[in-house]
């Protein structure tokens, strides 16, 4: 059959199969005696037959003819094409008629796809593809501490010299957001708008962070390129001050993981010597930057918190020697958590066993030396933000819910807490930090890291921390005190003790800021006049300076301070919060200590001289963490949404 009949007759059974979908093309040649009937009949009747023919028996059961044995030479020679023909027909003969139906099948489906389909050549137009590869991010070089810092503000982003535009055009929208110069960040587990409820509003359950109705703030801004650190006020000063900052902190953590108030002095750099403070500063109480041993468990929540706020976690970060401080730093802290006492008033709770008295009935007399709530409730705070970075439920979730549930019972019934479980008093120090831990253990219950504590525990919680908020607060100032309205604050006893008196300055409101930032963060407007009155009459007559005691005039420098106002004034935002910015950022970045600067040494680099009002507890490392966290304020916590209240 020719080769251009065979086409035709293919292209013709396509065009048919649209009308009779069983024809096959074999049928179709047939029936137009394309394909010899007669042939195929006789070859059909030829197998029919053979299957009368004797089967020769298998190679192993043949008998041996004597044919067999004939030498090879004496083999009859073989007679080409013919006897292939032959033994080719023999063996269809020998075949049963099913087996010579498939295989004359198989042959002509063979055939046919082996033939060529002409189709008319359609030009195809040059087309250039050009492969961009992805470029993998280069690796953030090693920190170098020999390099010069930027010490002063700069801006994020410099704008163009030419600003003389021909006929612009201007763009008027209506704004409606109280902060709208500082857009929002986008928080890290936006992914639920249920709250707390609060009895003004309808809406109920655990709430994306904290909060009593209304908007709340989310846990974590989105970091790393996404324009919250440019956005909301960093710089490359900023963030050359916090990765300097975590060098120092790299420097001096203990091999078990933890940091050391008064014994950091044994990871400083032998050929250097110990760190000790720049000649121009001097520590009003006389201390050599040594702090109070008892505090080591705080101190260390403190730099883990620093870490994790740069984006790290023991599992994953840009910097695996920051990933392998954390690692540690975590086992440290699951170390002394205490577990198996089978008593609600230690279990769960991060202090360490020989802190606990023989005699528990003298853990409620108040020890102004032992104030290890603090501790735990940073600790608290610490490991939640590590679980709801890293996910790891397996080896975080229980330590985290266990150390939640011991602050859900520390706290006194309806109010605040203390440095005791249930001691009935109430302090808004160590409430302000109760408020922020259990604010990022309900970031671990959004998430489903934990289950507990309850919706209805959250929700008391909360509301006691502001019921206390509000009794400490005077309506008339919204200057918030410590332990009674209008108090003046905390104050370290042995400071009092210092020739010319106390040498800090309590016009700088901790509490207030303490107040502010919680109201904020339960979703109070910007609006509320205590809220307002805090901020305008308290924090801003007071903004960050590196003012040293000089006779009569008191020291300004208060780390503690700098921290709560400045995560306070980033959730006020707006125009105030641009102000109180440049003002932090001009105390803290020409302050910490350089290497190439003046009498600058390599074991220093980072750090920031502990002469605040609180380095005589917390050493170095409480100063360079606070210092470090402050920093970090731009991308830290989403800026709240606010209720209409």
């Amino acid at each position: 059959m020719p080769k251009d009949s065979l086409e035709q007759a293919i292209k013709e059974v396509d065009r048919l199969r649209s009308e009779d979908p069983s024809l096959t093309l074999y049928g179709y040649l047939a029936e137009r005696g394309l394909l010899s009937t007669e042939r195929i009949d006789e070859a059909w009747n030829e197998v029919r037959s053979g299957a009368a023919v004797p089967q020769p028996a298998p190679a192993r059961s043949r008998p041996r003819r004597e044919e067999d044995d004939a030498p090879e030479e004496e083999e009859e020679e073989d007679e080409g094409p013919q006897n292939a023909v032959q033994a080719v027909v023999q063996y269809f003969r020998n075949m049963p008629f099913w087996g010579a139906s498939a295989l004359l099948h198989l042959v002509l489906i063979i055939l046919f796809m082996n033939i060529v389909r002409s189709e008319e050549e359609k030009k195809v137009e040059d087309v250039v593809i050009t492969a961009v590869m992805k470029q993998a991010a280069p690796k953030p070089p090693p920190y170098d501490p020999t390099r010069k810092r930027a010490m002063k503000r700069r801006e994020a982003v410099p704008g163009p010299k030419n600003t003389n535009v021909k006929d612009p055009i201007i763009l008027k929208k209506e704004v409606t957001e109280v902060t709208p110069d500082i857009p929002l960040g986008t928080s890290l587990e936006n992914l639920t708008n249920v709250q707390i409820a609060d009895p003004n509003v309808v809406s109920t359950g655990v709430n994306d962070a904290i909060g009593i109705g209304g908007g709340a703030a989310g846990a974590y801004g989105q970091r790393w390129g996404k324009g919250s650190l440019s956005n909301e006020g960093g710089t490359e000063a900023t963030e050359e001050a916090v990765r300097a900052a975590l060098e120092w902190l790299r420097r001096h953590q203990n091999e078990d993981g933890s940091w050391s108030c008064h014994d950091f002095m044994s990871r400083c750099d032998k050929s250097a010597g110990p760190c000790k403070n720049h000649p121009e500063n001097v520590d009003p109480a006389g201390s050599d930057g040594r702090g109070w041993k008892e505090h080591d468990i705080g101190v260390t929540a403190l730099a883990m918190l620093a870490y994790t706020g740069y984006g790290h976690t023991h599992r994953a970060g840009t910097y695996s020697e920051y990933v392998e401080v954390l690692k540690k730093a975590c086992n440290f802290m699951r170390s002394v958590q205490i577990k198996g006492m089978n008593d609600p008033n230690y279990d769960g709770c991060f202090r360490k066993a020989e802190s606990i008295p023989k005699d528990k009935s003298k853990e409620a007399e108040i020890d102004e030396d032992q104030q290890w709530m603090y501790d735990h409730s940073i600790a608290t705070m610490a490991m939640a933000e590590l679980l709801a970075l890293s996910g790891d439920v397996l080896n975080l979730r229980r330590t985290v819910e266990d150390a939640a549930m011991f602050c859900i019972r520390a706290q006194n019934e309806g109010w605040g807490w203390r440095y005791s479980v249930k001691l009935g008093d109430n302090d808004t120090s160590v409430t302000g930090w109760m408020v922020l831990a259990l604010k990022t253990v309900a970031t671990c219950r959004m998430l489903e890291y934990v289950s507990m504590p309850s919706s209805d525990e959250f929700e008391q919680s909360y509301k006691g921390a502001v019921k206390w908020f509000d009794h400490a607060t005077s309506s008339s100032t919204g200057f918030t005190g410590y332990k009674s309205p209008g108090d003046e604050g905390s104050r370290l006893p042995e400071l009092d003790q210092i020739k010319g008196g106390y040498p800090f300055t309590k016009e700088q409101s901790c509490m207030t800021a303490v107040s502010v930032l919680c109201r904020l963060f339960a979703g109070q407007s910007r609006a509320n006049e205590t809220i307002k009155k805090g901020v305008v009459n308290v924090l801003m007559k007071h903004p960050p300076r590196w003012q040293k005691r000089e006779g009569k005039v008191l020291s300004k420098i208060n780390f503690y301070y700098w921290y709560y106002a400045t995560l306070a004034m980033f959730q006020y935002g707006g125009g105030l919060w641009k102000e109180w910015n440049e003002k932090m950022q001009d105390a803290l970045l020409p302050t910490q200590r350089v290497l190439n600067q003046p009498q600058g040494r390599s074991c220093e680099d980072g750090s920031w001289d502990p002469i605040d009002e609180w380095s005589l507890a917390g050493g170095r490392v409480y100063t360079t963490a606070m210092g470090a966290l402050t920093l970090e304020v731009y991308y830290r916590f989403e800026r709240a949404k606010e209720s209409s209240r």
